[in-house]
């Protein structure tokens, strides 16, 4: 199942994309460089619960920024788009609580947009040619909104502790609703101990300390090894930072919208971990944030700004092929291939990375 949610989160890549760009090309373009950055290549071979829960906000997403109306044959649709992702956002939810980000960060920017387009208060940021005046949102009324984002979301998210009321507890008051999300809540609160991979939230865009998810040694021949390492791809995590503060750049000062949505969701993924009372956190926690960068990659590459520079339209496929062949170099400890155990340090470039 992580396997069928990986292919899956690959396709909502490349829809969120396709609604980003309105370009096919593009659209496969990051959709590849996806499958490069490792991160997800990882993660869909590991049943964790990160991958489902991404599968769903990718989803999410794509139907909500799709809401927008600026999508030829989706005009009309506004309102079934947004319980679509509403309804995403749920299930996300559902998975892990790290869904709540996406859910609130989407609703907040519904609330804000759309009050302020009421009172016809000029925006610092745009969602198309003539701003949020050319969104669609405005045909939409408050209690669509309510019902989309608000209400299908939380009935979804509940929906899915259904088969845990058919649990035969030793005490009935365990079988509550309510009472699971407390003993949830409890449990994070109670995450206090140490770990050895423990890393701090701003050292995962530098990669500083990643995570091995597997290590072990051949019990017939001890100087062979193999481990799986979760690693973004160098060229594309490192690389990105810098395609993301040219979003920054043309998203809140030259307003443009693909580039204000790339880099409003990464930050949402990426800060809001300050906030956050974990006591421990791991390199994978990045992986949301991991994976919007492939947009911020095809932003600069394919976006109308970009097609004015003829290096540019070059040096792309350049940057797809280097990164399919940085895939390919760290595949051995991706994958689990056995390698010679002296020669870890091919890979672990850094001593944090071991």
């Amino acid at each position: 199942m992580s396997t069928l949610f990986g292919a899956l989160t690959c396709v909502g890549m490349y829809l969120f994309a396709f609604v980003l760009f309105q370009s096919e090309q593009a659209a496969l373009w990051t959709a590849i460089l996806t499958l490069a950055n490792q991160l997800l290549f990882v993660q869909a071979r590991i049943g964790m619960l990160d991958t489902f829960m991404f599968t769903f906000i990718i989803g999410g997403l794509t139907a909500f920024c799709a809401s927008f109306g600026h999508i030829p044959g989706l005009k009309g649709k506004e309102g079934s788009l947004l319980s679509l992702a509403g309804a995403f956002f749920g299930f996300a939810m559902a998975c892990k609580w790290f869904g709540i980000i996406t859910w609130v960060s989407c609703v907040g920017f519904f609330v804000v947009t759309q009050v302020l387009h009421q009172r016809k208060i000029r925006l610092p940021i745009y969602l198309g040619e003539n701003g949020f005046q050319g969104s669609q949102w405005k045909n939409l009324s408050w209690l669509t909104f309510i019902i989309a984002l608000v209400i299908l979301p939380l009935l979804t998210y509940f929906s899915t502790f259904i088969p845990f009321l058919f649990i035969d507890y030793p005490n009935p008051n365990d079988a509550n609703w309510f009472t699971m999300q407390w003993k949830m809540w409890d449990g994070q609160l109670r995450v206090v101990s140490d770990h050895p991979y423990n890393s701090a939230w701003w050292g995962w865009p530098l990669m500083i300390r990643p995570i091995w998810y597997a290590f072990d040694r051949n019990a017939l021949n001890p100087n062979l090894v193999r481990g799986v390492l979760l690693l973004g791809n160098p060229l594309l995590m490192w690389g990105g930072l810098v395609a993301m503060l040219i979003c920054f750049y043309d998203g809140w000062i030259k307003r443009v919208h693909s580039a204000f949505i790339i880099s409003f969701f990464y930050l949402a993924f990426t800060f809001c971990w300050a906030l956050i009372p974990r006591k421990i956190a791991f390199y994978y926690y990045y992986y949301p944030s991991g994976m919007i960068l492939s947009f911020a990659w095809a932003y600069l590459f394919w976006s109308n700004q970009a097609s004015t520079f003829k290096l540019l339209n070059g040096l792309r496929w350049w940057i797809l092929l280097l990164s399919i062949a940085f895939f390919v170099y760290f595949y051995p400890i991706l994958a689990a291939l056995e390698v010679p155990a002296d020669s870890f340090t091919l890979w672990a470039w850094f001593r944090s990375w071991i």
